[in-house]
């Protein structure tokens, strides 16, 4: 409808064609996305990056970081533009790399100490997955996972670590 007349839009067939050919292209681009994409193709990726339903009887794994300062206290690591600027997502994308190769937390260190000189550093970075078992929907246990853990070489000045 045209606005506020209550006639209806004189829209061409070029128009149409137009419109129909970029919502199949969408289209195509979101089914390519989500059978041979990875998340580098966003917001193409595949969907299953987005919500997703849980089984009421599985498991909910949740993974984060936790480490020991200079101050001697221990505290989960803040991702996001509020932390170290590192996504949870893109940890959790790098999971079999860092269980391979625990030398990748160092990175968090590093991140750490640059984005919040002020705070005290990291000694010791240990990634765990915390897994909560489920029955009938609600959490019947849950369990913390150690998954990695490092120890930074020098926590008072972090740096990337030659390859």
């Amino acid at each position: 409808m045209a606005r506020g007349t209550g006639e209806p839009d004189d829209v061409t067939a070029t128009a149409w064609r137009w419109r129909a050919a970029a919502s199949l292209l969408v289209g195509l681009g979101v089914v390519l996305g989500t059978v041979v994409g990875h998340d580098r193709w966003w917001p193409l990726a595949p969907m299953a990056q987005y919500a997703f339903g849980v089984d009421p009887d599985g498991e909910i794994r949740s993974t984060y970081v936790e480490g020991d300062t200079t101050a001697g206290t221990t505290e989960r690591v803040v991702f996001g533009m509020d932390g170290i600027g590192l996504g949870r997502a893109e940890l959790e994308g790098q999971l079999d790399r860092v269980i391979a190769d625990p030398s990748l937390l160092q990175a968090i260190a590093v991140a750490h100490s640059r984005r919040m000189p002020d705070q005290p550093g990291y000694t010791e970075l240990r990634m765990k997955q915390r897994v909560s078992t489920l029955v009938d929907g609600d959490e019947a246990s849950r369990d913390d996972v150690l998954l990695a853990a490092w120890v930074v070489p020098d926590p008072e000045d972090p740096q990337v670590l030659d390859r």
